[in-house]
Parts: structure tokens; C-alpha cells; sequence
């Protein structure tokens, strides 16, 4: 039985509607850090790499992830759009990185865990961040794409078939 008097969501005021993001995905990637330093104390293991080499392309992929980080977050400030996942978008991110990527934070938080996991030479954080990025995928990408498009429909599809997920 259908309550006639129950509001239609799709009445709702664009600012109700926002992805179901119920973690923080900066939080997870903290947790897979911490996990990764101490599953290490424990049990070891080093990537078998010389000290220079890992902290050379450890560092590079750390500046990489924060160069990307920073040109993402550039264009939320730009547009006025608050950066937690949870909150309703205004428009599409078309342009910067969103250009190569729909996920340049996600991409940059994981190329930032790998990195630091590399530049340590510690195997358990590179494993604990990859672990991050699929539970990542599951509590925040695909919730918010579910979101985007409902919220943008073909607009959002046609980005969707141009630019892949993650790079």
C-alpha cells in the first residue's frame, strides 16, 4: 500500500539528498597506517630495497599524492563545495584532475600510503593501505557514485563512460 501522503524524495531539496558515506576515508587510511607500523613491530617486514632507493621513490610518490591532493582540494575551495564526502554536491568536477580521474583524493591518499610504506620499507603498510583502498572503494566511491548519479543523471553518466575510476 503506497501512503499518499508519505513525500516523494524526489520533491526533496537538492541539500537532503547526499551520499550514504558513513566513515571518513581519511580515517581509514589513519587506521591502515597504524596498523601497518605495528603489525611490522611484531612481525617484520622490510621491502627488500636498498635504504636510498625506497626513500627516493617512497618520497617521489609521497610529493606525487600531494600535488594531487592539493590540485583536488583547489577546486573544491574554488567552487565553495565542503570536502567531506557526506555532504551534498552543488555541480560536476570536470576540470584539474578530475579531468583524468573521478577519484584524485582517493588516488592521492592511496599513492600517499604506498609511498610512505615504500620510503619506510615497511610491506605492511603498502598492504594495510591497499586493504584501505578497497574498503574505501566499498564505504565511500561506490556510495557516492550512486549519489552523483542520481543527482546529475546523464551529465554524470557521459563523465562516467570518459574517465575511469581511479587513473
Amino acid at each position: 500500500m503506497v501512503d499518499e501522503f508519505a513525500p516523494d524524495p524526489m520533491d526533496a531539496p537538492a541539500d537532503s539528498d547526499k551520499p550514504a558515506v558513513s566513515i571518513h576515508p581519511p580515517t581509514v587510511l589513519f587506521i591502515a597506517l597504524v596498523a601497518g607500523y605495528i603489525i611490522r613491530l611484531f612481525v617484520g617486514g622490510r621491502l627488500p630495497l636498498p635504504r636510498a632507493f625506497a626513500e627516493g621513490l617512497g618520497g617521489l610518490l609521497i610529493i606525487v599524492a600531494l600535488g594531487l591532493l592539493m590540485a583536488a582540494i583547489r577546486i573544491f575551495v574554488e567552487k565553495a563545495q565542503p570536502l567531506l564526502p557526506a555532504t551534498p554536491a552543488k555541480e560536476l568536477f570536470l576540470k584539474g584532475p578530475y579531468k583524468f580521474s573521478r577519484n584524485p583524493i582517493y588516488l592521492a591518499m592511496m599513492l600517499f600510503g604506498a609511498g610512505f610504506g615504500v620510503a619506510t620499507s615497511n610491506v605492511w603498510i603498502i598492504i594495510t593501505t591497499t586493504l584501505a583502498g578497497a574498503l574505501i572503494h566499498f564505504i565511500a566511491i561506490l556510495p557516492e557514485e550512486a549519489y552523483l548519479e542520481r543527482r546529475f543523471g546523464a551529465e554524470y553518466a557521459a563523465y562516467k563512460a570518459r574517465v575511469r575510476r581511479w587513473a
